[in-house]
């Protein structure tokens, strides 16, 4: 049944493989850690399997199929289950809100019709690579990019250049992030298609397509499945200057690092510390952390460090702070213009702010039991490179009305 303009198709024309390869998708992306953005791309593919229920219940435009997502949704689902280092997917990242004062000190690509955030694709080698997914035919990309996609169109190469524009203003250890373009297709990648891509600053992947859609093979890569990531062991570099924050100063001293754990205090959150260090010992990994490393630390944490020390520590606590200072060198209070974005409220306190701030400004990794503190910068979209330890606290004098086991 048809009328005039309009061509409609019944519920058995409507292909059954869409529905199944959306479910296809869907079981995929169910393998992803819990992130903000894989929860986002779940309900995208929640959306088109609704759709094609609906096609199939009754009767559907046939234009209405014509542009569904789920050969880009497929796509990225494949890369974000296979890239190295996976840490999210659909992440938006902010442009600098600049005005009248502060254009005239960036390049004026940086923000000449620059749109105010993007959102990437997926962000892989734990934050050290952003990839663009590109699931239309290659074909099409290039007639477009050569002036065939329609006046005033963003094409491929507009959003390489935001994302590369953007990556300067968010840099993962201190490096901007690489930027790739992702390629699924049955056909070979255009030779001039590649060179666009590689002469404005990004490199070219792909994924092989079967019959029946992307290859899915693969290992399965997952991470951290918190909105921050800290750096593990392996992942500081050994050149790396390490910037201690108070807690972590706490923490290397601390009776409880030093052999003093089996106890049962009359604090329950020191008790809790207690276990915690008999099953994951902070000091062994501290120790090969600060090994051959610059250590440095803020003159506001070493005011604080030492007074917290003059009335907590004892005899032996006392002795390794001691030790301890005599490997640091103590910097002026120095944070990084990225800490002036951040909104003082809730776990965005002055002396953490000051704290990382200055280990950005000296491009350190921060050393820190402080989780809460990153957890919120980042929830505000700033990010700081940081290696996270467990808390431990000074006990040595509480030893004194604990239960020895």
């Amino acid at each position: 049944m048809s009328s005039a303009g309009t061509t409609v198709i019944s519920p058995a024309e409507i292909s059954h493989s869409q529905l199944s390869d959306a479910q296809r998708v869907l079981a995929r992306c169910e393998k992803l850690p819990a992130t903000a953005g894989t929860g986002k791309l779940r309900r995208k593919v929640q959306a088109e399997i609704r759709f094609y229920n609906q096609c199939l219940k009754g009767q559907v435009k046939k234009k209405s199929l014509a542009g569904n997502n789920l050969p880009y949704l497929s796509l990225l689902t494949e890369c974000a289950l296979r890239v190295p280092g996976f840490q999210d997917v659909m992440k938006p990242f902010s442009f600098p809100n600049f005005n009248s004062e502060n254009k005239s000190a960036v390049a004026n690509e940086d923000w000449l019709d620059r749109p105010e955030r993007i959102v990437v694709d997926v962000v892989a080698d734990g934050g050290r690579c952003w990839i663009k997914v590109a699931a239309r035919n290659p074909e099409a990309l290039l007639a477009s990019m050569l002036g065939d996609g329609g006046y005033g169109r963003r094409t491929l190469l507009h959003q390489i250049r935001d994302m590369l524009a953007c990556a300067r203003y968010h840099p993962h250890l201190y490096a901007s992030p690489e930027v790739k373009v992702l390629f699924a297709c049955s056909q070979l990648v255009p030779e001039q298609l590649i060179r666009i891509v590689e002469t404005a600053g990004a490199k070219v992947i792909t994924i092989a397509r079967t019959d029946s859609g992307v290859d899915d093979s693969g290992d399965l890569i997952t991470r951290d499945n918190s909105i921050f990531r800290a750096l593990r062991l392996e992942e500081v570099p050994e050149n790396a200057v390490l910037n201690l924050d108070v807690s972590s100063m706490i923490a290397y001293v601390s009776a409880l690092t030093n052999g003093r754990a089996n106890f049962r205090f009359q604090e329950n959150i020191l008790t809790e510390q207690a276990e915690s260090e008999r099953i994951e010992p902070v000091k062994p990994v501290l120790k090969t952390l600060f090994s051959s490393r610059k250590l440095i630390c803020c003159q506001s944490a070493y005011d604080d460090f030492k007074q917290i020390a003059s009335v907590m520590a004892g005899p032996t606590e006392d002795a390794a702070t001691v030790e301890l200072l005599k490997l640091l060198e103590v910097v002026p209070d120095e944070p990084s213009q990225k800490t002036s974005d951040l909104d003082m409220k809730g776990k965005i306190k002055k002396r953490p702010l000051v704290i990382f701030g200055t280990g950005d400004t000296h491009k350190a990794v921060t050393i820190t039991a402080n989780i809460g503190f990153l957890r919120a910068a980042a929830g505000q979209g700033v990010h700081f490179v940081a290696f996270v330890h467990p808390s431990r606290a000074l006990t040595e004098n509480k030893e004194i009305t604990a239960v020895a086991l």
